[in-house]
């Protein structure tokens, strides 16, 4: 018997393996790489929450939304400080000349000069601000339908294990024609056989049936007599050994654990997906920002040179600085026209992702966030421990593979099955709706199966034991990369936070350099070049700005996500609401789609 124990199975399963590998090694690579799988611990025997159908999940507590819209929505203009042109250099005197060279028509008049190719077609402009995105994409976007089709499908599976373990009627019927030559006596008849019953497989093993048999014999000639025949019966068959216990509701279980799985993989993404879709929104607003302020140094290179014009015509500076001034004007207008090729891509993939089609003319709407940012100072990585679903899933396939390997020393068990069956029915020559008491009939009987051949058994025993080390491997490095995730997600958010006020003061130096860098101009004391620098830095400082206001944005969400602690349920926020599917209005759905 010693020989027939899991360890004995295992042991041989080694040796045999390790020969293999190793001749198998020297005449391919040359050198023998250590690559032995054991032998490993054998783990203790499952708890009793292995077999728990629906595992616990740990849902993370309500927390403030990290982005909700402000009362007041955004104007169209750059989320960083708007750069005015500098007090002295082509700022007109009048409020007539103002609109006709100020900001705003320096916007319109690159807008018409500078724009690529003709309008999209269409009626009007499909708008959507960043909740409009999320709702807009929950209804349309194909790999969300995708995901929820995946959700679909694992509850389905649920649904056929569990008709599995329930009554299962059936009915079979059939029809035959028998008959023979002289030695029958040319004998032929019409059978008419039908059958209906219950079946119901056990939980612990085995399975017990239930029918009736009803058979209808139609003589076709005189040698053959007609008659029929009616019986109940009863019979059973359950194991003792192998196949008996739990093992035997082993889909059962899979399944319904299955379904949370995927509960907690949909729920995962989902999250990601509120994550994507507005770190692509931001990512838009920083480009239509970084056209904005490429459209406003066009107008104001184009103001210096006329500018740096009138003091040459003054004879206060070089026609040097006219053409430097020249050349930077042409830079400015082609560093237009690629950032506005650059957002023009950038909104197509936007529409790729959100699943619209391309050839919709689609405006994006800035709106005003209030940005929660959360409180960095506690122990973000036991947050995270505890509440994100991947790692409680990961955790729970553990158990899955403790269960396995019990599941797989079943299989290495000798047979031993129980049967049984009665059958009461008519007797010969009467109707078969005569049921006798008298025909009953009963058998019962053992059959023991010596494990003398459990090859397959062995090696799907010996994979369950590397499966399960391969769960827990798996959890660990789940586990280190969220740490990782977390920890990457702190530094982010701080990081975010110190360029945006670096920025912000960076702003407001370069508009003082710019002005003290103006007013030397006009008194002939610095070159052009210095002026242009003093522009560029203040386009730059603005670039960054708006970039840094967007990584706080998208930081924020990616920290919660990471955390487990970003709730996308109606009630948990703006966010939330702007993924319920029930609740989106019409209105975001495209005709197309319907």
């Amino acid at each position: 018997m010693s020989g027939c124990s899991p360890e004995a199975y295992r042991r041989r399963a080694d040796l045999q393996v390790d020969k293999i590998l190793a001749d198998r090694k020297e005449t391919t690579l040359d050198y023998q790489p250590q690559t032995e799988v054991g032998p490993e611990e054998t783990p203790a025997p499952p708890s009793r929450a292995a077999y728990d159908r629906v595992p616990y999940t740990v849902i993370a507590p309500p927390v403030p939304s990290p982005v909700e819209p402000s009362r007041v929505q955004m104007k169209h203009e750059a989320l960083g400080p708007v750069q005015l042109f500098p007090t002295g250099v082509g700022v007109p005197d009048s409020d007539e000349e103002a609109d006709a060279v100020g900001p705003e028509a320096a916007r319109q008049q690159a807008a018409n000069a500078f724009r690529l190719g003709p309008p999209v077609p269409g009626e009007r402009a499909q708008r959507l601000d960043l909740f409009g995105a999320l709702s807009f994409a929950t209804i349309n976007s194909r790999q969300y339908r995708t995901r929820m089709e995946e959700l679909y499908l694992a509850a389905l599976d649920v649904t056929l294990q569990r008709h599995l373990l329930s009554p299962r009627p059936f009915v079979q019927q059939s029809f035959g024609i028998s008959g023979g030559q002289a030695d029958v006596d040319y004998a032929a008849a019409l059978t008419a056989t039908t059958a209906a019953g219950v079946r119901q497989r056990l939980p612990y093993g085995g399975e017990v049936v239930a029918q009736t048999l009803v058979t209808f014999v139609n003589a076709l000639t005189d040698s053959a007599d007609s008659g029929e025949s009616a019986a109940i019966v009863l019979s059973g068959s359950v194991p003792l050994l192998r196949g008996a216990g739990l093992i035997n509701l082993e889909a059962l279980i899979a399944s319904e654990r299955g379904v949370v799985y995927s509960v907690r993989s949909f729920e995962e993404y989902r999250r990601s997906f509120a994550v994507d879709i507005a770190s692509a929104y931001f990512r838009l607003l920083t480009r239509q920002n970084l056209v904005n302020n490429r459209r406003t140094q066009v107008r104001n290179y184009e103001v210096l040179v006329e500018r740096t014009r009138a003091l040459y015509a003054a004879g206060r500076i070089r026609f040097l600085e006219v053409q430097r001034t020249s050349a930077a004007y042409l830079q400015a207008q082609s560093r237009l026209i690629t950032a506005q090729l650059t957002l023009q891509n950038a909104v197509d993939d936007f529409k790729v992702l959100l699943g619209m089609d391309v050839a919709t003319d689609l405006e994006i709407v800035p709106v005003e966030l209030q940005a929660n940012v959360p409180d960095l100072s506690g122990d973000a990585l036991a947050v995270a421990n505890r509440l994100r679903l991947d790692l409680q899933t990961a955790r729970d396939q553990i158990e899955d593979a403790r269960r396995g390997i019990e599941n797989a020393e079943n299989g290495l068990l000798p047979d031993l099955n129980l049967t049984g069956q009665a059958s009461v029915g008519n007797r010969v020559n009467t109707p078969g709706r005569q049921i006798d008491a008298r025909s009953s009939q009963y058998s019962a009987g053992v059959a023991f199966d010596l494990p003398v051949d459990r090859l397959a058994e062995r090696n799907i025993y010996r994979r369950s034991l590397i499966a399960f080390e391969r769960s827990r491997r798996n959890y660990e490095v789940l586990r280190d990369n969220i740490e990782a995730d977390v920890r990457a997600s702190v530094r982010q958010i701080r990081s975010a936070q110190a360029t945006l006020d670096l920025q912000s003061n960076a702003i407001a130096l370069a508009r003082r350099r710019l002005e003290y860098a103006s007013e030397l101009l006009r008194q002939g004391q610095i070159d052009a070049r210095d002026l242009v620098e003093a522009q560029t830095a203040l386009l730059e400082a603005q670039d960054s700005y708006d970039s840094a206001r967007a990584d706080v944005q998208i930081a924020l969400l990616q920290f919660m996500r990471d955390t487990g602690t970003l709730r996308v349920d109606p009630a948990a926020g703006a966010i939330g609401r702007a993924l319920d599917r029930e609740n989106i209005p019409n209105e975001v759905d495209l005709e197309r789609v319907e």
